[in-house]
């Protein structure tokens, strides 16, 4: 590899906090992380967001996903599609800074930066010949994901215009980061609350910018410098009108509720009183996930006597289900979707339940209750799990076929080709021929090959 791209690369590796983002195309050096599926995170972020969509993307709502990513950072790809790392929502203080990053990702969107810079890079690929670079995130804090990836391309880049038009394309995202911050400011005007939060995040992020600034040349950066980037929209924020609107203190409670679920689930430090309402939701979880599930009840119950949370009760729900109190798990699931009918999970538990429960009565109801979301998931994709209890469902009824069926599209959405393939076939051998349920098998057997 030419030398002075060697030297390149190793400032790109000193940079913690910028990373290539590799969702939607992988490398084997890039590192995964998972989708976290959760009711209580998933709708407060929706009530982060619905605002800010109705007033900037005329209700065409994206999809908002969780990754299991401990760092501070949120990105959007080119359809659209807006993730948020588990470390940005445990660091948030505040709900504002949450609203404010989402408002950055959305400044983006309305840009068409998520698409315009997907063709930016396709031209600096075709420039240097290197089309290991796939970085499609735009996002607050960068691009790269895997910081060896750059190490790892194999293929050398010479200097001259190769080295230019690298630089062109870092100078055409930092632009862009600047517009989305103007429009995050913009955004967040126009439903009446502040943008602070996007200074305080930024601050955060330069906090865990351990590098020294003179090892660095600004023009080898995706991003602007943490501190660089305040400097330039601290005045502007300062001058809003609504530049002292404050959160709610009901956003705020379920703010922090939801970064206690994510210290119990995900191990971070404790941030929380000892004698709060949030450490308590923590410690039931970790109790729970570690299985003192009597233990665990005590202090829910006792948290529902402080607090009311639909939350609470779906995993008092969820705890019933593990200790095979079935009953038990019914009464507290039917109370949860009393206020949340429409949730998918508190829904799913139920279907579980029942199915666990056993006698053709429950086994039906669960098939409808499972089948209510089939539309949904066919074309999100989101919660893969419903095809694997379908599939249980109905081989309890002996429908082989539409067990097979529903087998094979878990393993599709799951990439488990050869067995998505060898279900689908399976099933078509018990399906009618040209049915809707024969052709699902068909296409599944045809997509995967």
């Amino acid at each position: 590899m030419n030398n002075a791209f060697s030297k390149l690369i190793a400032k790109f590796k000193k940079i913690t906090f910028i990373s290539i983002i590799l969702l939607a195309f992988t490398t084997p050096n890039a590192k995964s992380f998972s989708i976290i599926k959760d009711a209580e995170i998933e709708n407060l972020l929706k009530d982060y967001t619905r605002d800010l969509i109705e007033i900037s993307l005329n209700n065409r709502t994206p999809n908002i996903y969780i990754i299991s990513d401990p760092s501070i950072n949120a990105f959007v790809i080119p359809n659209g599609n807006i993730y948020i790392n588990i470390g940005l929502l445990y660091y948030a203080d505040t709900p504002n800074e949450v609203i404010s990053i989402i408002a950055h990702e959305i400044g983006h969107v309305i840009n068409n930066h998520h698409v315009t810079r997907r063709i930016e890079l396709d031209t600096l690929n075709k420039k240097q010949s290197i089309s290991q670079i796939l970085g499609i995130g735009v996002g607050i804090t960068g691009m790269m994901n895997n910081s060896d990836t750059l190490t790892n391309l194999g293929t050398g880049l010479s200097l001259g215009g190769s080295g230019i038009a690298l630089r062109d394309y870092l100078k055409y995202s930092r632009t862009q980061e600047y517009d989305a911050d103007m429009m995050a400011i913009k955004l967040m005007e126009s439903i009446g609350q502040s943008s602070i939060g996007l200074i305080s995040i930024l601050e955060k992020i330069d906090n865990q910018f351990q590098i020294d600034r003179s090892d660095i040349n600004p023009l080898d950066m995706t991003h602007a410098f943490p501190r660089d980037r305040i400097n330039l929209i601290r005045e502007k924020i300062y001058s809003q009108k609504n530049s002292s609107v404050r959160d709610a203190n009901d956003l705020v409670i379920r703010h922090n509720l939801m970064r206690a679920k994510i210290i119990g689930y995900m191990k971070f430090p404790n941030i929380f009183a000892t004698n709060s309402i949030y450490f308590k939701y923590q410690k039931s979880i970790r109790l729970y996930k570690s299985g003192k599930l009597d233990d665990a009840l005590l202090i829910l119950n006792d948290l529902n006597e402080e607090i009311e949370s639909v939350y609470f009760t779906e995993l008092i729900a969820q705890i019933y289900f593990e200790k095979k109190q079935y009953n038990k798990t019914l009464q507290y699931i039917n109370k949860a979707l009393e206020n949340n009918e429409k949730e998918i999970q508190f829904s799913i538990l139920k279907a579980m339940t029942l199915l666990e429960t056993g006698g053709s009565e429950n086994i039906l109801e669960s098939i409808n209750i499972l089948n209510s979301f089939n539309s949904y998931i066919f074309d999100s994709n989101q919660n893969p799990q419903i095809y694997w209890y379908l599939s249980k469902a109905y081989f309890k009824i002996e429908n082989i076929g539409l067990a097979d069926l529903n087998i094979a599209k878990y393993y599709s959405i799951t990439n488990q080709t050869d067995r998505a393939i060898n279900f689908a076939e399976r099933a078509k051998k018990n399906l009618t021929i040209y049915s809707n349920e024969w052709i699902q098998a068909d296409d599944i057997s045809k997509t995967m090959n």
